[in-house]
């Protein structure tokens, strides 16, 4: 057994003993971390779940190290200190396996709200158990000779703090419990472990005590930072996701909406387009006849307004994409400048068109009537004198529209933005009466849903020059274009007085007299049945149609399809048309697919006279 030390200097003087202490008193507040506001569970349990992470390391440290020590200096110490010190240990790791094992068992049976708090502070028993143990090896230096063992003790003890100020980091308090009763045994025991030089080793024992403690704070602020940083992306992301979910469910309900009240809003423009025909074609007032027209133009503008409608809230949701088609610009933009004609008259301003007697683009035709229509809208807005011109011509690669004013202009700094949002250049205020500052957002959606190009070029107090580029339709569509113009107009020069019976049938009483005064207009015998039970009753009668005309969606169970279908066998004379407002149906597609002929509602007078033509005999 080795002999205990004996002391070789007195221990240093009371004023170095003061000074020491002076210096720790200072640097203690500064050093050591400052307390951490309340934290909530989610925090404090994932800080705990960080702490436990390193548990099974220390566990397997506390019987490796001191093995590892009783072997390699079995001769240098009290083999039965040694042995009881190891004996302690194992305590420590039956102990801390223990702790582990119940926090494991815990976290899958209890709330994480009750496994915090219980474990909370058990986690605390476990430092303050651990760091006994540890501290306790600082009574070998009562029972050695060997400075070597000393030394290697006070390094396994620095290697056991520095440990366990990264693994219990998380939880600062923690290492009060398992630093100090590691900490103060061995400053007591540094004259007996170096004799005259007790002071220096427990200064440089403090310092590194310091110096563990604030990286130990700072790690832990990192930690909490981090946690409660995924905390809020959770947040953040839950929040998007509902945002998120809302919006799609206002969108489907507003598609559900529209679909069905597209039935309900066609009806009325339906006969109301198909009377104004009617009306067209019994006027023989010469006097009547300027107003007639006028009256059949609004008429098809509320028509076109109507499909706009739709088919720009099926592209708001980017479900249908847009199909171009061959689009002829001249009529167009003549037609989207009529409607500014009064307007800018009553401003004195020139509206000026300049388009070629024949030239076509690829586009989508709500979008192009659109996107001109706010180009032109926004030039006349900003102009006090002058006027707009309207051009389009063919490149070498694409068609060019361009929009001409000689407004108030934009200067450069704002050219980037003026296709924003909301953006308004001359409107500061956000005065609603000037406009919202959409219109150039939807023309840039617009031409952009098109495929096309598009730019500005302004020079400010002179005006400005808003354009967009289509592609231009190949040559040989062009040639079927002209072809399909010329078939329709021989249809309009044909005989305008036909003869034939057509049966149509509808469950709206006023299309069904819209049916009839469009019909008996053109000299054409007209039936109508509300249903197919109705129209049954009139083939048992005796009524042979040469067309009929039945509504896809019909009461109850009927269904306009089966309807044809079976009449094809009792009227296998007539033609047959089915006419429907819902065009994405299933039903609609089975119809197409079965060889049906399909007209869209409102139907369309000059596409419904052509096919009477075709199927009918003239007067």
């Amino acid at each position: 057994m080795a002999a205990r030390r004996v002391r070789a200097s007195p221990i240093p003087d009371s004023q170095l003993k003061a000074l020491t202490y002076r210096f720790f008193s200072r640097l203690l507040p500064r050093g050591l971390p400052q307390a951490s506001a309340q934290l909530d569970v989610e925090t404090r349990a994932k800080l705990m779940a960080i702490v436990h992470k390193n548990a099974p390391t220390a566990i397997v440290a506390s019987v490796l190290l001191p093995a590892l020590t009783a072997i390699g200096f079995w001769n240098d110490v009290s083999r039965g200190a040694l042995l009881g010190w190891c004996a302690v240990m194992l305590l420590l790791t039956a102990g801390g396996l223990w702790f582990y094992i119940g926090y494991q068992r815990d976290h899958a049976l209890m709330s994480r709200s009750a496994h915090t708090h219980k474990w909370w502070n058990n986690m605390r028993a476990v430092a303050f158990l651990t760091g006994m143990t540890w501290g306790s090896s600082a009574l070998l230096h009562l029972y050695t000779g060997s400075p070597v063992f000393s030394s290697v003790l006070y390094l396994l003890t620095l290697g056991v703090l520095a440990g366990g100020a990264v693994s219990q980091a998380p939880v600062p308090s923690n290492l009060v419990y398992a630093g100090v009763p590691i900490l103060v045994p061995n400053l007591l025991m540094a004259e007996f472990a170096f004799p005259g030089h007790g002071i220096y080793v427990q200064v440089l024992l403090a310092i590194y005590a310091l110096m563990l403690s604030r990286h130990a704070f700072n790690l832990q602020v990192t930690l909490v930072r981090a946690i409660q940083l995924e905390g809020d992306s959770r947040r953040l992301a839950k929040q998007f996701q509902d945002e998120k979910e809302r919006a799609l469910h206002a969108s489907e309900e507003k598609s559900r909406f529209l679909a069905a009240a597209s039935h309900d809003l066609r009806q009325p423009v339906h006969a109301l387009v198909m009377l104004v025909e009617a009306l067209r074609a019994r006027n023989q007032s010469s006097a009547l006849h300027p107003l007639v027209e006028q009256v059949a133009a609004g008429t098809q503008t509320i028509d076109l307004l109507f499909r706009s409608l739709l088919d720009l809230s099926k592209l708001e949701g980017r479900k249908v994409l847009p199909t171009l088609e061959p689009c002829e610009l001249g009529a167009l933009i003549r037609d989207v400048m009529s409607q500014f004609a009064a307007d800018a008259r009553e401003s004195g301003l020139t509206l000026t068109p300049r388009v070629p007697d024949e030239l076509y683009a690829m586009a989508e035709p709500v979008l192009l009537r659109r996107a001109l229509f706010n180009l032109v809208q926004n030039a006349l807005r900003y102009t006090q004198r002058g006027g707009v011109l309207v051009t389009a011509r063919q490149r070498r690669k694409n068609v060019r529209l361009e929009v001409w004013d000689t407004g108030a202009g934009v200067t450069p700094e704002h050219l980037p933005d003026i296709f924003s949002p909301y953006y308004q250049v001359h409107n500061p205020q956000r005065d609603p009466s000037q406009g919202l500052g959409l219109g150039l957002a939807i023309f840039k959606e617009c031409v952009r849903l098109m495929r096309g190009t598009y730019g500005v070029r302004s020079v400010p107090g002179k005006g400005s020059v808003f354009w967009f580029a289509l592609a231009p339709v190949p040559a040989e569509t062009v040639a079927s274009v002209r072809e399909m113009r010329a078939m329709a107009q021989a249809e309009e020069a044909k005989p305008d007085r036909l003869q034939g019976t057509v049966l149509v049938v509808d469950d709206d009483s006023q299309i069904r007299k819209a049916w009839i005064a469009l019909m008996e207009a053109w000299g054409i015998r007209v039936a109508c049945a509300a249903h197919g039970a109705e129209a049954d009753k009139l083939f048992a009668q005796g009524l042979r149609p040469d067309i009929i005309f039945c509504d896809l969606r019909l009461p109850g169970s009927e269904n306009g399809l089966d309807l044809l279908e079976r009449w094809q066998n009792t009227q296998p004379q007539a033609r047959s048309a089915l006419l429907t407002g819902d065009l994405k149906s299933a039903a609609l597609a089975a119809a197409e697919e079965a060889g049906y002929f399909v007209l869209p509602k409102p139907v369309d007078p000059a596409s419904l006279r052509m096919l009477l033509r075709r199927w009918l005999r003239p007067a």
